[in-house]
């Protein structure tokens, strides 16, 4: 798609590209290494979510380090260089980093991921490279050194997918950098293309549910995730129904988060929900 094309024409020719398609479309790989022969373009035959992409992606990768993006992120090969120049500087001292970018402020200080922790900090705009308890999946440059295994729990489908990581590396001591004077661009939900956005907004309300009592059950244990989301399993169920009777639209918004969240509960995995099509 043009999004993919876009983001390859920003990074230019100088890098090479890993570029990994949650889907069964030949040719778009065809396309993509016809015309940029610095790509290298993975098919995985269906959308298997964000964690599966991502190891698929970085177990390709033979380099010292791996820079993981999102396809709708604006990004510049200039910008690149800033990078290495700022990694070269750490002396091989981090485990994870990233440039800014215009959604992180409000990702890192106005969601509160972690019911029992406080990975949330306040981002110092001043200084050029600060550590952090948080990066955001859009945007991660991983020291491949520091990781054994595939990175990503392939449990999640989409959502805290990073929060996980960046949990495993503050439990291990591990440093996460923000690079605040490098700004890049993330579009946010553009990486899909042909997708609806009532279809988006219910893919999207199951799979974080699911997704946030995973993460709290995996590090915290199934009672206590249990605890912080039974308001809200309560709260969806009586919300989706009154909607429902009233014929309002907002009972769908309720449903996809009572089943999300419901499926979680019983263990279910996150590849039975609601699944969009492409990247």
């Amino acid at each position: 798609g043009e999004i993919i094309k876009k983001c390859l024409r920003n990074i230019g020719s100088n890098y090479q590209v890993i570029i990994v398609e949650n889907s069964n479309k030949e040719d778009i790989k065809i396309d993509i290494e016809k015309n940029f022969l610095n790509a290298k373009c993975i098919i995985l035959r269906k959308n298997y979510g964000y964690g599966i992409a991502a190891n698929a992606g970085i177990e390709c990768v033979k380099t010292k380090y791996a820079f993981l993006l999102n396809a709708d992120v604006e990004i510049y090969d200039y910008q690149i260089k800033e990078i290495e120049s700022e990694v070269k500087k750490l002396n091989n001292n981090f485990s994870l980093i990233s440039p800014f970018y215009d959604d992180f402020k409000d990702f890192m200080e106005n969601n509160k991921f972690d019911k029992f922790s406080n990975l949330n900090k306040k981002i110092n705009l001043e200084k050029n490279i600060e550590e952090v308890n948080l990066i955001k999946g859009s945007s991660m440059l991983f020291n491949l050194s520091r990781f054994k295994g595939k990175i990503f729990d392939e449990n999640f489908f989409i959502f805290f997918e990073e929060i996980d990581v960046c949990k495993k590396l503050i439990i291990k001591n591990e440093k996460i950098y923000l690079m605040n004077r490098i700004k890049i661009k993330h579009a946010g939900n553009k990486g899909i293309e042909n997708i609806n956005h009532n279809e988006m907004d219910n893919i999207r309300n199951w799979h974080y549910y699911w997704s946030s009592f995973y993460y709290h059950k995996k590090h915290y244990s199934f009672i206590k995730s249990l605890v912080v989301h039974s308001t809200k399993l309560i709260k969806f169920f009586i919300l989706k129904n009154l909607y429902k009777l009233f014929k309002n639209k907002k009972a769908d918004t309720f449903k996809f988060r009572f089943n999300g969240l419901f499926h979680s509960i019983l263990g279910k995995k996150s590849s039975d929900g609601p699944v969009p099509g492409g990247r």
